[in-house]
């Protein structure tokens, strides 16, 4: 109601305006023309200076076009409310799709709207994506709880065994000591490994970044765990330096190449790469390789496959976690042999 009475004020306002101007150019037309545009006028109807022969006829007016311009107004107000309502309606429709997994929404048009909705879908899509990884998350948590209380059961039951036997069979103590001490130094290995998994994942480690020899790494790595082993290491290619921290980098390729050691027959070739693209390392060995299954989940935490070497499943993965912080990648595969393809792109 106000919109109205606003209308027909200005038209009023305005009507009153153009009839002053109209009544003093047919005034003045008529004087021009030698007639006396009083009397004229006034003998055709036209009083009181206006070129409505009442004020009426002019209210009346005012009123007529007020009435339409105001049903205009109200026709576009609710065919833009249709069109509103209509997008809402559509908007709501894409989201429950998209909540339901369906993210091939097509947007089209360029006006504020399609912005705005497409807005709103960026921030649905990501939260819809945030649920989905925070279930992961609690799926993977509750798997790695399950096999970290897996791996501890045994060493702790073990443990608890060797005490009962102290007891009751004293005169063989030293024997379950040293069993004992064993477990004990188990247990001790699986929490240092634990501990080094959190801070890797976590994102929580300052990186000591510094140019490494590779060669030099794996040669003190083969240094210390081949002492006993006679297997064979050959060398390929030119060594390169790589930015790195020192210690992380060793426990990557210390996981890695242990695997190697452990499933070789007799010989272990390290072979260097490196273009302007990354700097490659691939380890292979001489053994009868792997199964499929076992080389597609060979990264897997906790994940150890059919085998009878000892360990906890978890220093491959790790290897690959520290790897990656270290813009790298790992690859295994089988070629006359396990062949573990380790690659540090050059960034800057």
């Amino acid at each position: 109601m106000t919109f109205f009475i606003i209308v027909f004020l200005i038209i009023g306002l305005l009507i009153m305006t153009m009839d002053k101007y109209f009544y003093i150019t047919v005034s003045n037309i008529l004087n021009f023309k030698d007639i006396n545009s009083e009397i004229t006028l006034k003998s055709l109807g036209y009083y009181n200076n206006s070129i409505f022969t009442h004020k009426l006829y002019g209210v009346l007016l005012a009123f007529i076009i007020t009435t339409l311009i105001y049903i205009l107004y109200v026709f576009l107000i609710k065919k833009k409310d249709r069109e509103l309502h209509s997008k809402i309606k559509k908007l709501e429709d894409d989201l429950i799709k998209i909540t339901k997994g369906n993210y091939s929404i097509e947007i089209k048009g360029d006006d504020e709207y399609s912005t705005l909705r497409d807005e709103i879908y960026k921030i649905v899509v990501n939260l819809k994506s945030l649920e989905d990884e925070s279930k992961s998350q609690k799926l993977n948590l509750k798997k790695d709880l399950s096999n970290i209380a897996h791996q501890l059961k045994t060493p702790i039951t073990s443990i608890g065994f060797m005490a009962e036997l102290i007891e009751t069979d004293p005169k063989n103590m030293k024997d379950y000591l040293e069993k004992l001490n064993l477990e004990l130094d188990r247990l001790e290995t699986f929490t240092e490994v634990l501990l080094k998994l959190s801070k890797v994942n976590s994102n929580t480690i300052e990186y000591k970044y510094k140019e490494l020899s590779i060669k030099e790494i794996i040669k003190d790595i083969l240094n210390s765990l081949n002492r006993d082993r006679n297997i064979k290491v050959e060398y390929i290619g030119q060594d390169f330096l790589v930015l790195g921290d020192e210690v992380w980098i060793y426990e990557a390729f210390l996981n890695i190449i242990k695997n190697s050691l452990e499933h070789t027959f007799n010989n272990v070739e390290i072979e260097f790469i490196s273009n302007p693209i990354y700097k490659e390392i691939k380890i292979k060995d001489n053994g009868s390789g792997v199964d499929e299954e076992i080389i597609n989940r060979i990264f897997d935490r906790f994940y150890r496959g059919n085998t009878s070497i000892p360990g906890y499943g978890i220093g491959l993965n790790l290897s690959k976690s520290i790897i990656e912080n270290h813009s790298g990648e790992i690859l295994a595969y089988n070629d006359n042999g396990l062949t573990f393809q380790i690659k540090f792109y050059n960034v800057t």
